[in-house]
């Protein structure tokens, strides 16, 4: 591949990494860890989504009953579990940013030669 192949090639993988890691940050941002809580007031069981939002907690009412709980659960488990594979994409992408704009510069030093 001729040097400035490479460096054309290099240069738009790097705009493509860093557009995926905006809309995976961008998800993150949109889809808070959340965990689940119980209070018992005067007898009654209530469920509380509980999460992160620009800086403060939020407690989210959920539901009353333990069925209709159950069935909760599984959403904000399965968010929570995808949150984290993004997570885990996200540092991936961030090394091979790392890498992409080293090679990169290699490439553009040997060019200006």
């Amino acid at each position: 591949m001729p040097l400035e192949a490479n460096l054309v090639y290099l240069d738009e993988e790097l705009k493509r990494s860093r557009e995926r890691l905006v809309s995976m940050n961008r998800f993150l941002k949109d889809h808070p860890a959340a965990s689940v809580y119980k209070r018992v007031i005067r007898g009654n069981v209530y469920y509380y989504k509980k999460y992160w939002k620009e800086g403060k907690s939020i407690s989210e009412f959920l539901c009353r009953s333990h069925r209709e709980y159950q069935a909760r659960i599984k959403d904000i488990e399965a968010v929570n579990k995808k949150r984290g594979r993004v997570k885990e994409q996200v540092r991936s992408i961030q090394v091979s940013i790392k890498a992409l704009q080293r090679q990169l510069d290699i490439v553009r030093r040997a060019y200006d030669r």
